[in-house]
């Protein structure tokens, strides 16, 4: 994903899933924030250019290298922050013109994407860079540091590194980068800062709106898994109550006769259904129905035994419930 190097942090490692885009939008540019801010998913990364506060640049980049600019790229936002539950935002400072390289530089063409430096002639690529009057930018990075540098008409303006907030002379710090294990690079071609069009996003799109849609219709999914369960379980424990009752029929039956039966319906429509089998007052009442019956045709002994094992099944059901 795309890894831009560390300005002068304002914030880091926010937890995303306690904001609100909204909110956090109109704070950067009432402070007319010149800088970006980096919202970091377990999949995906999004970039949001500010200049003076005005949102002139989004971005977003998956592992998979799925990108979205713009429009897109907010909307997508949004719905990570309300769905994803995780997410870390970082809002670092910039000078003026570097800002507007690297707002330059997600508005360009990748030329070359994560190739290993060790397989990578770079005088080669350079002088290329060079002959072919790039503008553009070289980025240099591993999975914890990055380094930039710019180029314009192929002569390099500067770098920018992790802690710098404006474009520097030394490459030092790229040198440094290069040097490590894995490292990498990327290639971009950028259209000069005079080109792009100055459009301020937040002016273009409606962001409460699609912060509130995004809310909206994931509560509205939430709603619709919870109603899902609940039928779910509704039908379980018409299941369950279901089996318990044929329990209870079989038991009564079984020392009853055929009568037993009719003995057990009498008693649960008194009672409002199988559903008081598990209700604690219900359950007394039914089962005392079912004695006062059976003593009028079975032995005490087998009323007895006929009780326990009622009771049994009753109090494991609802154990089980």
């Amino acid at each position: 994903m795309f890894l831009l190097p560390k300005g002068n942090p304002l914030f880091e490692n926010l937890a995303v899933s306690k904001l609100k885009l909204p909110e956090i939008l109109t704070k950067l540019a009432n402070g007319s924030f010149t800088g970006y801010a980096s919202f970091v998913f377990q999949n995906s990364t999004v970039i949001l250019v500010f200049e003076a506060g005005k949102l002139i640049s989004a971005l977003l980049e998956g592992l998979v290298g799925a990108r979205r600019t713009g429009f897109e790229a907010i909307s997508s936002l949004a719905e990570l922050m309300v769905t994803s539950g995780s997410g870390a935002l970082n809002v670092y400072k910039l000078s003026k013109d570097l800002t507007m390289s690297i707002h330059a530089l997600l508005e360009g063409e990748t030329l070359y994407k994560a190739q290993d430096l060790k397989l990578v002639d770079i005088k080669v690529l350079l002088e290329k860079i060079r002959n072919d009057r790039m503008n553009g930018c070289l980025r240099i990075y591993t999975d914890q540091r990055s380094a930039m540098i710019f180029y314009k008409e192929g002569t390099p303006l500067g770098f920018f590194h992790d802690g710098s907030s404006e474009i520097e002379t030394s490459s030092s710090e790229s040198q440094k980068i290069a040097s490590l294990p894995g490292a990498k690079i990327d290639l971009f071609s950028t259209q000069s800062v005079e080109e792009l069009m100055g459009i301020n996003l937040l002016e273009v799109a409606n962001i409460q709106s699609i912060w509130d849609n995004c809310v909206n219709r994931h509560q509205s999914e939430l709603d619709s898994v919870r109603l899902e369960r609940l039928e779910r379980e509704k039908k379980n424990a018409a299941l369950k109550l279901g089996e318990l009752e044929e329990q209870v029929r079989t038991i009564v039956g079984e020392y009853v006769g055929r009568v037993g039966r009719g003995i057990v319906d009498k008693a649960l429509a008194d009672y409002g259904g199988n559903s008081c089998l598990l209700n604690e007052q219900g359950a007394v009442l039914f089962v005392s129905d079912i004695e006062r019956a059976a003593k009028l045709l079975i032995s005490g002994t087998n009323i007895r035994l006929m009780m326990e094992k009622l009771n049994s099944v009753i109090t494991t059901a609802k154990a089980n419930f």
